[in-house]
């Protein structure tokens, strides 16, 4: 099935570190490719955020969607949005979120308090013991993110398993089902949104972030709101495997996903 709802709210955009392209470059892209709205979500790590010209960054992004949304009027739909890195501190981000009128809030665990980042750990050398560890540790993490709820969605739930096919590790959810199980069940009781991640197709993953089965518990415990982001930190990325996405959330049986504006949800319709 081919879907014409398509909305990408996980862009990350120059104001990024880890990112290439500008705003309007990337809106170019997402009107060229029909896409109907954006959010730019670009990063604020809370560990970072004394570093200079960091809170800089985050301005300069607030400041190019006005731009763009000024350039582009009513023939696509914006969100200022932001991914913050809580990273085991939830007062940081506290501060940052209610210091800026964002649209929309995704919540994320990039690494820990000590200093640890998931995306460079060293599953391949790490024994099945270290790695159970170590994501052990993520989703104490990600439940503590949970019970402050400052955020509006989840960013990618299964975020080390992306970094360890990297290294031809593929770790095992099995023993985790019972954290991800509270994780799913405190989003859905505040009424908070899970993404659908797809840089995991683009990847050694070979798949959504999460899976299909991650999806399916979601609903069964509850949750209402979807959110669909590319991730992209280039403008060839934007609006990638946003169908693939849309045939998610069909097999899981939702009718809706979610698009934010000022905080709140709006709900679109899977078409």
């Amino acid at each position: 099935m081919l879907y014409h709802n398509l909305f990408d709210s996980h862009i990350h955009s120059v104001n990024s570190a880890d990112a290439h392209h500008s705003v309007m470059y990337m809106a170019e892209r997402a009107q060229s490719m029909g896409m109907m709205g954006i959010a730019i979500t670009d990063h604020a790590d809370c560990g970072r955020l004394v570093e200079p010209g960091y809170i800089t960054r985050i301005l300069q992004s607030i400041f190019d969607v006005a731009k763009a949304k000024a350039a582009f009027r009513h023939r696509m739909t914006f969100g200022v949005g932001i991914e913050i890195g809580v990273d085991g501190n939830p007062l940081a981000a506290d501060k940052l979120v209610k210091s800026y009128s964002f649209d929309f809030v995704l919540g994320a665990i990039h690494g820990n308090q000590e200093g640890m980042c998931y995306y460079n750990a060293p599953y391949d050398s790490n024994t099945p013991e270290e790695n159970k560890a170590l994501l052990d540790s993520y989703f104490k993490d990600m439940q503590e993110m949970v019970d402050w709820g400052g955020f509006d969605s989840l960013a990618h739930i299964t975020y080390p398993l992306r970094s360890a096919a990297r290294l031809n590790v593929a770790l095992d959810l099995e023993p985790h089902k019972e954290q991800i199980d509270a994780i799913l069940k405190g989003l859905a009781d505040q009424g908070k949104a899970l993404e659908i991640n797809t840089s995991g197709l683009r990847s050694p993953l070979g798949e959504l972030i999460p899976p299909l089965w991650i999806l399916r518990r979601f609903k069964e415990l509850g949750g209402q709101h979807v959110t669909i982001g590319s991730d992209a930190h280039r403008v060839d990325q934007v609006g990638s495997g946003i169908q693939q996405a849309m045939d998610a959330l069909n097999q899981a049986g939702f009718d809706y996903f979610a698009f934010y504006r000022t905080r709140r949800p709006i709900m679109l319709r899977v078409v």
